[in-house]
C-alpha cells in the first residue's frame, strides 16, 4: 500500500519522503526517553510521541512522511505540496491523517499533519470522508 501511495503521488509529480516508518522497541524507547528530557516530563512527552510498546510505528502501521525539501517534523508540513496531495488521496492507499487538526483531546497526541496510519481503503474512505480520528471511527 505504501509503496502504491508513493506511485500514485509520482503520476502527479509529488515527491514523497519518508522520515520514519517501522520502528523497533529500542529505538521508540529511545525516542520516549529524549521526549521526556526535552518537555521535562512523561506527562507533557506522552502528548508528543507513543510510549515504547504502545506506538504504530512498533506495529508497522504508520509512516511520517515530508515534503523532500522541506523535512521538518512541524505544522508548516500542513502547508506543503506533500501534504495538501496526500490529505487529498491518502484514503485511496488506505491511510489516514492519524493525528487531524484541533483533534488532541480525542487522540491524546497533539497534531502532527505529516504522521500517517494505514486502516485499509473502507475504513480510510469513511473516516477521511467524515472528518473523524480512528478513535471516533473504532467507537462507532
Amino acid at each position: 500500500a505504501l509503496e502504491a501511495l508513493f506511485a500514485g503521488a509520482e503520476e502527479d509529480d509529488i515527491r514523497l519522503y519518508t522520515v520514519s516508518g517501522y520502528r523497533s522497541y529500542s529505538t521508540q524507547k529511545t525516542i520516549y526517553a529524549r521526549k521526556v528530557r526535552n518537555a521535562g516530563s512523561e506527562k507533557a512527552a506522552d502528548k508528543l510521541v507513543a510510549r515504547p510498546g504502545t506506538s504504530e510505528h512498533q506495529l508497522g502501521l504508520a509512516v511520517d512522511i515530508v515534503d523532500k525539501d522541506h523535512p521538518l517534523l512541524d505544522e508548516s508540513q500542513a502547508d506543503r505540496p506533500t501534504q495538501i496531495w496526500l490529505m487529498e488521496h491518502c484514503w485511496e492507499y488506505g491511510f489516514i491523517l492519524r493525528y487531524p487538526k484541533n483533534r488532541e483531546a480525542t487522540t491524546g497526541i497533539t497534531y502532527e499533519p505529516w504522521h500517517y496510519r494505514y486502516v485499509g481503503v473502507d475504513a480510510a474512505k469513511y473516516i477521511m470522508s467524515n472528518n473523524i480520528t480512528l478513535e471516533e471511527f473504532c467507537a462507532e
